[in-house]
Formats: structure tokens, sequence, C-alpha cells
């Protein structure tokens, strides 16, 4: 089914639901969120009834954090401002290094955006970005039914197309019960062979609410289907103006990875309090007042990655002294299957999966909002069980021979029991502040502990209000099973990696009437777990340290706009990490109002990375891994773009990568990998609530 389809029909779908809603309160239903609402009007000459709406819609949005436990108020982005900025990854960082193509493996180059959930399976790490997760899910109390559509794609769509779907509904059957649910598609052909990405995020959520009891609950499924070429033969040959990157050569056809994730939570909880007597503008009315909770929470998530390709070990003869070069290397003999395979059985079936089932119990004092003095307490008892799964290395006997089988997996049980608890308060004027701790007390992370504490200290004046924020963290984390064990038709080894140990601290200071932002973070790690030249897992011999600081300051001179991004970051070695040394973002732009309904910017994005030696990437493994022989960066990366927005429409128009037309090399996203060249695309957003 093709991205147009796709959109047509689900655009259909929203406007006949729309239409079907709009009679149904025409007809006498009432509107959801809201009785007795509607008003008669018999103005008419023949004397029908005609029903006025006087619903004003209203829509709240909320975010559970803390493991489900704490509500607070969140957002729905429906600005204008950065809409050109259509990539989750680099809406999120400042400086990324990737495969060139939308929707392929990415890696943050910020290290503390690097941080990996050990819960989590490790070898989705990497497409993180393009997925829609249980932590991003929000969820909503509405008057009316709420539904956006964003839709972008290059303006040349084919045959190197690239587009980007969003559908989101949310709509309250009562005003205690709301259900919606968000689709996401990312289809990306890519300019150079065999590098297609498709991805696709669908996530169902509701939420009932009343005054003794709470449920939320979300099912998810995420998808990524991509294409692995292996990177360039001859990177440089992008410099060539007579070629054109299609024609390219890369080192792999017929490969190709699957990753899918598919998840669901459950969060509910009964609480007790007692009822007041509440007087607002001349009215008295009873509201319950809620002191303390029991909850529960049930988390699952089933994950996989399936690797195929038909040549296990692609070579390549160069008219150089290099000769015949392997891609994995003249001795590398594959473990299963070393000869070439074909499309319908491919020499290379890696299965690779983790499924987790999570159960917490909490017992928890909540924040008094009728006292002065108040915060909140809870903890709570924890119960991992978790399946693992990859490639059998034991021979199976097969007429003639004996060899491991292929496409079939061996299996591996895990638990983990844990307690922990948290402080906080989240009400007051004077502070802000959270402090949470867990204690794995048996199984596979026996002993391991995350200690985490973040204070945020208001500080208003008679024009603003300015934030001081102070976070820390200490952390005793076991390796992922996967670093110590695995076996596949590339790799295998057996490791006993100790724990890691890393304590960060950070500060901030944000003014957000001068539009400025600024602080540090600093961070010590022990016995580090990484990915080392041979693309094989490894554990730091030596303590380093990371230390980063970031500012960011925005100017406004009438209609001009200058919003500049500074991040800086150091590392006491470079065996084991590698970042630039300073990325900046740059965005200058006009805006302003045209007819009083048109709202605009226009301008240009630029980015910029200091050279560093870039991670290489394993397509068998889906890892990026440290190399110490190839430079990138040095490099401008320049977008020019157009905002539109009137009343619930956003549109833009951008050309990607504009730098591309200026500069004929350089521009690498990763060792082997080239971006894409300069493109044009346009993107619209639509939302709906009458």
């Amino acid at each position: 089914m093709s991205i147009r389809f796709k959109f047509i029909t689900l655009l259909a779908f929203f406007l006949a639901s729309g239409l079907t809603y709009a009679q149904n309160r025409l007809s006498g239903g009432s509107a959801p969120g809201r009785s007795g609402g509607q008003e008669f009007n018999r103005a008419d000459k023949k004397g029908m009834n005609a029903k006025k709406d006087t619903v004003v819609f209203k829509m709240k949005v909320f975010q559970l954090l803390d493991g489900y436990t704490q509500v607070h108020e969140s957002r729905l982005d429906t600005l204008y401002a950065d809409f050109q900025t259509y990539s989750p990854l680099l809406k999120n960082a400042i400086s990324a290094e990737t495969l060139g193509n939308f929707g392929s493996s990415v890696q943050s180059n910020d290290y503390f955006d690097r941080s990996f959930d050990s819960r989590e399976f490790l070898f989705m790490r990497n497409l993180h970005y393009y997925g829609r997760w249980p932590r991003d899910i929000r969820f909503y109390n509405t008057t009316k039914p709420f539904t956006l559509l964003e839709y972008g794609q290059l303006f040349s769509n084919r045959p190197y197309s690239e587009s980007w779907l969003r559908v989101f509904q949310t709509q309250n059957i009562n005003p205690s019960l709301n259900f919606g649910f968000s689709y996401n598609s990312i289809t990306s052909k890519g300019r150079y062979l065999n590098q297609e990405a498709k991805d696709n995020a669908l996530n169902l959520f509701g939420s009932y609410n009343i005054d003794r009891y709470d449920l939320w609950f979300i099912i998810g499924k995420n998808k990524f289907k991509n294409g692995e070429n292996g990177g360039l033969l001859t990177p440089s040959s992008i410099e060539d103006p007579d070629l054109k990157p299609e024609n390219l050569p890369v080192w792999f056809s017929g490969t190709n990875a699957e990753t899918k994730n598919s998840f669901g939570v459950i969060a509910h909880q009964y609480k007790f309090g007692k009822w007041i007597k509440v007087k607002e503008k001349n009215e008295e009315f009873q509201k319950f007042i809620t002191r303390f909770a029991l909850m529960h929470t049930l988390e699952f998530s089933d994950n996989s990655r399936n690797f195929t390709e038909i040549e296990p070990n692609p070579y390549f003869d160069f008219t150089d002294s290099r000769g015949r070069v392997y891609f994995y290397g003249t001795e590398h003999l594959p473990y299963i299957k070393s000869s070439k395979g074909t499309a319908s059985l491919p020499s290379t079936q890696d299965k690779t999966g983790m499924k987790r089932v999570t159960n917490l119990f909490y017992l928890k004092a909540v924040e008094a909002t009728d006292r002065k003095y108040t915060f909140g307490k809870q903890a709570y008892i924890g119960n991992d069980l978790i399946s693992i799964y990859f490639p059998r290395e034991e021979l199976i006997y097969t007429p003639g021979i004996m060899q491991p089988p292929l496409g079939l997996t061996r299996s591996k049980s895990l638990t983990n029991s844990f307690v922990g608890g948290s402080v906080f308060s989240t009400t007051s004027k004077f502070w802000n502040w959270n402090a949470t701790g867990r204690y794995y007390i048996q199984g596979y992370r026996f002993a391991d502990f995350d200690l985490q504490g973040r204070i945020e200290k208001p500080i208003r004046t008679s024009r603003d209000t300015s934030f001081v924020r102070i976070s820390g963290s200490m952390t005793n984390t076991s390796p992922d099973y996967f670093y110590n064990h695995y076996y596949s038709n590339h790799y295998k080894w057996e490791n006993n990696f100790d724990k890691t140990y890393e304590l960060k601290v950070g500060l901030a200071y944000e003014k957000p009437f001068r539009r400025f932002k600024a602080g540090f973070k600093y961070s010590i790690v022990n016995k580090f777990l990484y990915w080392d030249e041979t693309s094989l897992p490894a554990q730091a011999s030596s303590e380093f340290s990371v230390v980063q600081v970031f500012l960011n300051k925005d100017f406004k001179f009438g209609p001009l706009n200058i919003q500049n991004s500074v991040l800086y970051q150091k590392s006491t070695t470079d065996k084991y990490i590698h970042v630039p040394e300073v990325s900046t973002r740059n965005t200058i732009f006009l805006e302003g109002v045209i007819s009083k309904v048109l709202f605009f910017q226009m301008g240009v994005d630029v980015r910029y990375d200091t050279k560093y030696y870039a991670d290489y990437y394993s397509p068998a493994l889906g890892m990026f891994y440290v190399q110490h022989n190839e430079k990138i960066g040095n490099y401008p990366w320049g977008d020019a773009f157009v905002n539109l927005k009137i009343k619930r429409t956003r549109f833009y128009v951008k050309y990607n990568n504009l730098t591309t037309k200026f500069v004929k090399s350089g521009y690498y996203t990763s060792p082997g990998y080239a971006a894409q060249a300069a493109s044009a695309c346009f993107g619209l957003s639509w939302t709906f609530y009458d």
C-alpha cells in the first residue's frame, strides 16, 4: 500500500468521522465531557428546531512520569516554530551520526543523550528516535474530538521517494473516559542503492479517571524495515559531478534487517482520602482530596531483530594496492553458513529477540493540595520476567554433514526482583524536587542500584521567572545479557563483564524572558561497556570522565530572529567514545503576519560539527563501534525554509542539505555513508476539533 493511498484513506476516514459526530450533535446527542451543554434556537421562519453548539473546546494533556506514578501536565505540539525540522532525531539532538537516509540507524552525538535503558532490547537502541514508546505517550481530556493530520514528502517523490505521515485522534466518551490513537509512518527510498527504510508506529491509549480510581492503558507496535548497503565502496566518488548517487557502488545487495517491538502498559490506582467543601465564584461543592493510594502497573514488551543477507561476506577487487578487500575481513569465516544464498533462502537468517513482563505494586502518600507544607512519598516492589533468544550454536545432523541450524534459535529465561521508592514535591511555589531509588534484591541484576535526584528553584522578578535546575544520578548496572553471550552467522562471543558504575551531575540556568539557557553536565564512568575496533563488545580498562557545556541564546530585533545553540564536549580519553568537541546550530529567520491571518517564518538553519572519529557501523549487529582511522565533520549543513500558519493549518517548504550544491565533498554522516544530495520537500499539518 503506497503512502499516498494510506494518507487519502485516513483523511477520508477522519472527515467522515467528523461529519458523523457533527450530525450526532445536531440530532440531539450531547458533547463528550459535558451534559446539558446544548441550547435550542427557534429562530427560523419555518418553525424548525435548530440546536446551537455552546461547547467550548478545551483540552488538557498529561504525561505519566516516575514509572507511570506521577501525573504532570504537558502540551501538544501545534506550534509552527521549528515545524520544518520534521526529523524526530534533529528535533531532539543538536548533532547526530546517521547512515544518510531518513529512517535508518542513528546515534546522537550528545553523550548524555546516549544513555540506554538496560531493561530494553539492545539491538533496537539505534532506532529509538523513529518509534513511539510508552514513555512518549500522552493522555488527554477534551471537550470535543481532536484530530491532527501531518504529511510531508520530497517534491520529486519518484523514484527516490521520501515521505512521512502522522495521524493522531483523541476524544472523550464522557468527562471521565478518554480514548485515542496515533499512527506514524516513514517511507524513504534513499538516493543510494539498497538503503530503503520503512518505519511504522501505531499505538492506542486510554484513561478513566474518577474521584477514587484512575486507570491508564497503552498498546502499541513499532516496526522498522531497513535495507543495509554497508556504505559506499569508494566514498570519495560523491565528489565526481559526472556520477549520480544512484549509480555509485555499495557493499551489500540483498541485505535487510527487520526490527519489531510490541508493548502494552496498564497502570491503575485506588485512592483513599476525604471529601471537603470548596467554594468558588459563589458556588459551593464537594471535592475529593486524596491522601493515600494503592497502585499497580503491568508492562509487557516483545522485541525482535531478523537480519538476512544473500552474500555472507562480500568482497571487492580494487585496482590499487588494496587488491581484494572483504567487508568483514579476509580471515572472517561465518559460523553458520559461508556460501552464497538466494533471495528465497538467504545465507544469513539471524533471529534475535527479548520479551519482558514487569509487575510493580506501589503504596503512595500523595501531595495534599489543601495543606501548606506537603510532599509526596511512595514505595514499591517489582519483578521482571525476561525471555531471550538468539541463533543456535549446537550442531545438528543433516544427511552427510554436521552443521548449526539456519534460522533456528535457543532461548534463556531471566528474572529480577527489586524494591524502590521516591519522595517528591511538585506543587511548591518555593522549589520543586524529586529523589528516587531502586535496588535489585534477586536475579540477573542482583545488587544493581539506580539513584536519581532533581531540584528546581524558580527565581521570580517583576518581569520574569528564571529557573535553576540541579540534577544528579548514581547507577551500578549489570551488563546487558547480549554483551556477555551471543552467537550468529558473523559473531560469536562469551564474556563475563563486570557491572558499570556511573555518576552524573548537572546544573542549568534558564531565563525564558531573555531567551537564555546555559549549563553543564559531568559524568564519571568506571568499567564502561562499548563496541571496540573489531565491532565486538568490550569493557573499558580504566575510569574516565566526560564534561559537557551547553549554551542557548536567542536574539530578536523586530521581525528578525537569530537562534543559537552551542554544545561543547570533552572526554579524558578517546579510546571508548568519539563525539564532536563542538557542535552548533544557528537559525536565522524573518517572521511576520500577512493580512492579519497568515503567520510566516522565512530563513535558514545551519548545523556544524568539528572533525571527529565518527563510529563505524556494523549492519549485522545494527550497532556503531569505535574507530581511529577516518574523521568526518568540519562541514556546514544548511537548510532553507519557509513556515506558514493560518488558523489551524501549518505548512512548510524546505530545501534540505542546500550546502551540497556548493561544497562538493565532505558531506558524510558516518564513515562510508554520505548524506542525501540537496532536495526540496514540503509538509503540512491540520487540526480538527469542531
